[in-house]
């Protein structure tokens, strides 16, 4: 009789390991794609930052 319950705790294990693999597996929704006028501002905002590490950069430079 404790062989059969042994049996039945091993399947169950199996089932629950399974469910949870498979939980973990399913597919995220994506996120919403960005706005043209979002990915516009990050864009201008990137390149104002670069610009300005340029310039910081040249200064460094000039007084060395």
């Amino acid at each position: 009789m404790s062989q059969w319950l042994n049996y039945r705790l091993i399947v169950a294990g199996l089932v629950l390991i399974g469910g949870v693999i498979l939980a973990g597996c399913a597919e995220q929704k994506a996120a919403p794609a960005p706005s043209q006028r979002k990915v516009q501002s990050d864009s201008d905002q990137f390149f104002d930052k670069m610009k300005q590490e340029e310039r910081d950069h040249g200064t460094e430079q000039g007084k060395q």
